[in-house]
């Protein structure tokens, strides 16, 4: 039996519903509710995705802007800050591994996100308001032929739907749909980066009696909750996220500098990450009773990407279908939100009729500008100083700190354009940005030199920074302070640090490469 035909006309086309798409339909119809939206979800049900965590702008766009606060709070886990731990030797004691995080609950609300039940919400948010869905949908063929000429075939069942589309809006993630048919996908080769996670259960609890009684003086200095925390292992090359969800399961996963790091040798994926895990005293005590869940295992061998061009002539791209960068500090759902508020204004803009042309193009560099500032201060050759907790120390004190001065404020302030206008671009981020690049540029450099030096580690037990919390306000200043205190004092002391003789230089420290 052939599929039957049929021909159908709407103002917005978004492919793929989850967060990034429903946000952006959510946008747009709130602000023309006459809007003929039609999203298309090629899933049945959504999955986990990688990562499920917010940050304190992206949580702060869920509750303010899409108003999901009520499924957050009832369906998601609130979020205990981001922790740090670091080690030497595989057979260290956990209790003395150097850590780094929030001594309180975290200032701002940010939640642990099961992403399957968050995507469904948001969806859900936008049918309410009278999106129209089709789903589960395959998309056959796209035509981009400007705006108000687009052009879709889409096969739902028997049935193929001819679709015309004033504007295609591309939310499908990774597949990255708009960009992949116009071959202006890249790979960010400068940041190789690869990622294997699953979800655990039966994990050891870090807030358990049986800690208590085992190691108060592991426990007691910290007064926030370790384990809803989003835990962070962290390596020569590599660091390991752990994230709870709600109903028991963790998700688990590493991510590796290939240049660096290859994962240990195993018979699947699954073992293999377990095997990491287990060379981490805390990760050991963690995961050694732990079992990966079955069939849920996952893996991407190049991590980064971006879109040379993210908006053009009726299309425009929002979330992931734009570009990625690196999961460290949950800066994806960030990203969404900038996207999505962003692409809805010009979008709903073009439909009343204005001339966008110019706006987009501005909007388009202005977000190229962002990826490369946010990848050159955060993240280029992070991986060479990330098991040194000195280091990674100074880096948190001063990413977190500009990160709460700046996207943060901003995403509490009364702008309308607060989550639309996006960091790190234009005079004031671009002057940030270049601090930030420095001192990133400079910690891979001290840490490469302490690489040679053999002293790359030497500080990572026995030692705790537990910090009273970020806010947008003053005493985030302190921590600014702080952080730049001990980049000047680690600059001092590398000027006299000792180079061994040529042949015993190494680029490999002996334990924390294990």
């Amino acid at each position: 039996m052939l599929p039957t035909e049929m021909k159908f006309s709407y103002d917005v086309v978004v492919i793929g519903a989850g967060i990034a798409g429903s946000s952006t339909a959510t946008l747009l119809k709130r602000k023309n509710p006459s809007l003929r939206i039609l999203l298309i979800e090629k899933s049945e049900v959504f999955d986990r995705k990688v990562g499920e965590s917010t940050s304190e702008v992206s949580a702060c766009f869920l509750m303010r802007a899409l108003n999901l606060a009520q499924h957050l709070g009832h369906e998601q886990i609130i979020k205990s800050g981001l922790r740090f731990w670091f080690y030497k030797e595989p057979e260290d004691a956990f209790e003395r591994c150097a850590e780094i995080g929030p001594k309180t609950q975290t200032r701002l609300p940010t939640f642990q996100l099961d992403r399957s039940k968050l995507d469904q919400a948001a969806l859900d948010k936008a049918v309410d308001l009278g999106c129209e869905t089709l789903r589960p949908a395959k998309m056959l063929n796209m035509v981009l032929g400007g705006e108000n000429n687009n052009e879709l075939a889409v096969q739902v069942g028997e049935e193929v739907r001819n679709i015309c589309a004033r504007w295609v809006i591309d939310a499908s993630g990774r597949a990255a749909t708009i960009a992949r048919k116009l071959s202006i996908l890249e790979p960010l080769k400068e940041h190789p980066t690869s990622a294997v996670w699953a979800r655990f259960k039966n994990t050891f609890d870090l807030d358990g009696s049986e800690i208590w009684e085992r190691s108060p003086d592991f426990t007691e200095p910290c007064w926030a909750m370790r384990q809803w925390a989003t835990n962070h292992l962290m390596g020569y090359g590599w660091w390991c996220w752990i994230i709870p969800l709600k109903g028991g399961d963790f998700s688990v996963g590493v991510v590796y500098d290939s240049r660096i790091y290859q994962l240990p040798a195993g018979a699947n994926l699954a073992d293999r990450l377990k095997a990491h895990l287990l060379k981490h005293p805390l990760g050991r005590l963690l995961f050694t009773n732990a079992e990966p869940i079955k069939a849920d295992t996952r893996a991407y061998s190049m991590l980064p990407y971006f879109s040379k061009q993210t908006v053009g002539d009726g299309w425009a791209m929002v979330g992931d279908a734009a570009g990625f960068l690196d999961p460290l500090y949950s800066p994806g759902l960030d990203f969404v939100s900038y996207t999505s508020s962003a692409v809805a204004n010009l979008v709903g803009e073009a439909l009343t009729g204005c001339d966008v042309k110019a706006k987009a193009a501005s909007y388009d560099q202005q977000y190229q500008r962002q990826f490369r500032n946010w990848f050159e201060g955060v993240y280029k050759d992070k991986y060479y100083y990330l098991g040194d907790v000195e280091l990674m120390s100074v880096a948190f004190l001063l990413d977190v700190g500009a990160y709460f001065l700046g996207p943060v404020r901003q995403a509490y302030s009364q702008s309308s354009s607060r989550y639309s206008d996006l960091p790190y671009a234009g005079f004031v981020g671009e002057a940030v940005a270049s601090v930030m690049k420095t001192y990133n540029r400079r910690l891979a450099a001290l840490a490469k030199k302490r690489i040679v030096c053999g002293t790359y580690g030497n500080q990572n037990l026995d030692s705790r920074m537990l910090l009273p919390g970020f806010s947008p306000g003053g005493g985030t200043v302190k921590f600014l302070i702080r952080g730049l205190r001990k980049w000047l004092s680690l600059e001092w002391k590398s000027l006299f640090a000792q180079m061994p003789p040529e042949p015993a230089r190494s680029l490999m420290p002996s334990s924390l490469s294990k």
